[in-house]
């Protein structure tokens, strides 16, 4: 009985070569449709499926593979005699080697659900069954069989062949786990899109993104070296469902291994970042995160005017922080940042002399990141694991337009204040509740973070204005959700705070309106919290 190898796959990268090899190992190569087709014109000789089985494709190429040739080739074991037997009894030839990958359905799905289409018949035909039938049986059988679904694996394969002249368990092991994985994760868009389809027919009004049935898929990217604390040990995963992660939004140019806390406090970093660039360009945008928690944001027209009005907010609290900046980086920026330790970081763009800079730290992680594309990408969902439980959220939507529509006061806010009030308020939606943002000129000037008490919050923000020489007066302040009562209100304008923007929404919201009226203060009621917890 000859040795045989099946190919059928939707991506063909790397095909021809990698049949050629196992070709040249008196592997005979048995394939259907297109892939038949892309080995023939490569020069491979490939057997047809139905010639092997004798019976042809039926349905529309529905079914072509699912026949007891091709299972009992796959699932028997060599080292039973019985089965062996069996094979030779009915004519079936061992099979070695199993590659396949699928119809690429999440992509499909992706596509319809960005288009907003509730029922598509047609994807059903992008449903692979004996794509994946053929491969899940050759991982179950990989004691005997080589199951491979990514191209990316050809080489290690075939080099592997030659030096040893076969593929030792460890490797079997491990292709058989990356199929059983590709496998979940297509089965897991499949139920996805059937659950939500069917929900979305019951009920228009359904939002799409909370399908019955949720699967998270996740593929281990690297080891950490410990977790938020050293006794903790941690891993980083990439989403390798429908809307994965995509790390070419993001390179890191040098530095040490970015830790645990590195990686929450950049997500940090680039929430705030991105919404202050969305809003505010084509001017530069600088942010300084600690601990999650916004200690200086700034706009200004220069990028080193942006970074030295953002860290002057808290130069104390900066220390050993996460910045972000956008513009390209000169010598004199790399230089303005690098006067006291910093972690992590995140330019788009950076001068020749000033990545010299750069390295001269070597601990110092750089990270180059495309802005633009951050903005583009739906990155979206906050999942979070309660006990036995798992909430998933959309993250925090894009903070509402701020206008003097939105004013309940009797006076009426400058364009320049709107603008402070707008900043303020995007600033605030990134700081941990409860929350007060000081604001002055597009720059925070006076952070309270975390706070049990709002009041609190406002007499923290305060200190820290006036601990690094801020003038209160004339300032703006941003709440994160609404003021119950009047007293965080007097105690901001007491300090001179002549702006505020808050949710409103309390039962109190007369008392606080009386009030910044009886005091000749602006305030918005945007109608939208922004709790962070």
């Amino acid at each position: 009985m000859s040795k045989l190898a099946i190919l059928s796959v939707f991506d063909k990268t790397g095909l021809v070569p990698f049949a050629k090899a196992l070709a040249e190992m008196d592997i005979s190569i048995l394939s259907t449709g297109g892939t038949a087709k892309h080995l023939t014109d490569g020069g491979i000789k490939v057997r047809s499926i139905s010639d092997y089985t004798g019976h042809p494709e039926i349905l529309d190429g529905r079914v072509k593979s699912l026949h007891p040739k091709i299972h009992g080739g796959i699932l028997a074991r060599k080292d039973l005699k019985d089965d062996m037997s069996t094979l030779e009894q009915h004519q079936i030839s061992p099979v070695e080697f199993v590659v396949v990958n699928l119809y690429p359905f999440t992509q499909k799905v992706a596509e319809i659900e960005a288009a907003g289409v509730v029922d598509h018949p047609s994807l059903v035909e992008d449903i692979d069954i004996g794509g994946p039938t053929m491969i899940r049986a050759a991982a179950k059988n990989s004691r005997f069989v080589v199951p491979v679904c990514d191209p990316d694996d050809y080489p290690r394969i075939v080099d592997e062949l030659k030096e040893n002249g076969a593929i030792s368990g460890k490797t079997r092991s491990e292709l058989a786990a990356k199929v059983f994985a590709m496998t979940a994760r297509y089965d897991a868009a499949i139920a996805r899109y059937f659950s939500l389809n069917e929900k979305l027919l019951e009920d228009d009004s359904s939002p799409r993104k909370f399908a019955p049935f949720e699967s998270l898929t996740l593929e281990r990217e690297q080891n950490l070296r410990y977790g938020e604390n050293p006794h903790q040990k941690a891993a980083l995963y990439r989403h390798s469902g429908l809307s994965g992660s995509d790390n070419a939004l993001w390179e890191k140019l040098q530095g040490k291994e970015l830790s645990y806390n590195n990686l929450v406090d950049m997500q940090g970093a680039l929430d705030l970042f991105i919404e202050l660039y969305d809003n505010f360009s084509p001017k530069n945008v600088a942010v300084v995160i600690k601990h999650t928690n916004p200690c200086g944001a700034a706009v200004r027209e220069s990028s080193i005017e942006a970074f030295r009005a953002a860290k002057q907010c808290d130069p104390v609290i900066a220390f050993g922080g996460i910045i972000a900046v956008s513009g390209k980086v000169d010598e004199k920026l790399a230089a303005d940042i690098l006067e006291q330790f910093v972690e992590v970081v995140l330019v788009e763009d950076f001068s020749d002399e000033a990545k010299a800079l750069f390295a001269k730290k070597k601990n110092v992680r750089l990270i180059k990141c495309d802005f633009k594309r951050m903005l583009e990408k739906n990155l979206a969902q906050v999942v979070k694991v309660i006990g036995d439980r798992v909430l998933i959220q959309d993250d925090d939507p894009t903070c509402c337009k701020l206008s003097s529509d939105l004013k309940v006061t009797k006076s009426e806010p400058s364009e320049d204040v709107l603008e402070d009030l707008k900043f303020a308020w995007i600033v605030a939606k990134y700081v941990k509740s409860n929350t007060i943002v000081i604001a002055k000129d597009q720059q925070a000037i006076g952070v309270g973070a975390g706070q049990m008490s709002r009041v609190d919050a406002a007499r923290i923000a305060i200190e820290r204005a006036k601990l690094h020489g801020f003038e209160v007066k004339d300032s703006v302040a941003a709440s994160d959700a609404f003021l119950p009562f009047p007293d965080t209100l007097e105690v901001l304008n007491d300090s001179g705070v002549a702006a505020l923007v808050q949710p409103g929404g309390s039962v109190k919201d007369e008392l606080v309106i009386n009030a910044a009226n009886e005091r000749g203060m602006d305030m918005l009621l945007t109608g939208e919290r922004h709790f962070r917890h």
